[in-house]
């Protein structure tokens, strides 16, 4: 069927679709920003609770969406717990305005802090002692 047999609907929805695809390609082309902080700890294999929940062992790479306060803390049996507050400041290239055009580049940024944490070997109580 030649495009002038076309009924005038049929035509309006296709011109439709194609704007709204031709639209849709810039979303799609985008990137995103990657927040996340990589925990080491020696020795290694320390248990992370993320803001009060256990979410692995070291060595363990959480993501975090808000540039804020978490709380965490390690813990491994025989040594002392770490309790952190730690503040996860924004980059100057992700305020604002700049950030929207951080967003809109065509290639995910990462953005990865790194912690490492010596653990302190646990004094034996009187209990434990022979």
């Amino acid at each position: 069927m030649s495009r002038v047999g076309q009924p005038l609907a049929a035509r309006r929805a296709g011109r439709l679709l194609a704007l709204l695809a031709l639209l849709a390609l810039p979303a799609a082309l985008t990137g995103c920003i990657r927040s996340r902080v990589f925990i080491t700890s020696e020795p290694p294999g320390a248990e992370v609770l993320w803001r009060g929940e256990p979410y692995g062992a070291t060595p363990i790479e959480i993501p975090y969406l808000w540039y804020w306060h978490y709380d965490y803390a390690l813990e491994k049996p025989g040594y002392e717990r770490i309790d952190v507050v730690d503040r996860f400041r924004t980059p100057p290239w992700f305020l604002m305005p700049v950030d929207l055009f951080m967003e809109m580049l065509p290639i995910p940024i990462h953005d990865t802090r790194e912690r490492h944490f010596v653990l302190t070997p646990r004094e034996p109580t009187l209990s434990q002692l022979p």
